[in-house]
């Protein structure tokens, strides 16, 4: 990847980090998207503490990730994305689906301690290069189906996925959130590419920009 690291925009103190797509496995997530997107992904990664595996897609600022449990790796606790959720796991049998969304912010305790929705506590995530602070309830289970973001804090001695993935072509125009909370609305407030909508149609909305024109994936 060629790209210059400085024509990447500053970040604020709360921005879209990257959406997250989920599959009942991985080789059949990947293709999916391949499919979908025209575009091959352009990074993968493995999470030992969770118990799950993804492919990574560039969206330019941002990035796209299909996620997927790990059957060759046993977890002791509830797996992220309320992957472990008997009706999550029923819809991912049913195709591929987007999930819920991750926002990036500076510093996760201040985030965590200033909103009122249920996101759990910090917990340090690993993968080959990679380090990052993740908000993970206990149990492991979305909030409010979704549509309310994980928040996340990256060091700044990494370089992130949106930084190191080749580019794909492919931006995101908008994130749709149907039916939020006026607490996931106050924290969507200040994130660009993202808006709160009354329409009930769908919890979930991504609008990209591909070589293929335009696409919009729901949840």
């Amino acid at each position: 990847d060629h790209r210059d690291l400085h024509s990447f925009p500053t970040r604020r103190s709360s921005d879209l980090d990257h959406l997250v797509f989920a599959a009942d496995d991985l080789e059949t997530g990947r293709a999916w998207m391949e499919r979908t997107l025209g575009v091959a992904p352009g990074g993968a990664g493995v999470h030992p503490l969770m118990g799950t595996h993804n492919a990574l897609w560039s969206l330019g600022g941002c990035y796209l990730e299909v996620i997927a449990v790990d059957p060759t790796t046993e977890v002791t606790r509830p797996r992220w994305f309320g992957l472990d959720d008997p009706q999550v796991r029923a819809s991912l049998q049913q195709g591929p689906r987007l999930l819920t969304w991750v926002a990036r912010v500076d510093d996760l305790t201040h985030a965590l301690g200033a909103t009122a929705l249920p996101l759990g506590e910090g917990v340090r995530v690993t993968r080959t290069g990679l380090h990052w602070d993740l908000s993970v309830r206990p149990d492991g289970a979305l909030v409010e189906q979704g549509r309310a973001p994980t928040l996340i804090e990256w060091p700044a001695d990494v370089t992130t996925p949106e930084r190191s993935l080749p580019d794909s072509g492919i931006t995101l125009e908008r994130l749709t959130i149907a039916g939020a909370s006026l607490d996931v609305q106050t924290l969507v407030r200040e994130i660009e590419a993202v808006q709160c909508v009354a329409s009930p149609s769908s919890s979930l909305s991504a609008t990209f920009t591909t070589p293929r024109g335009p696409i919009s994936l729901t949840s």
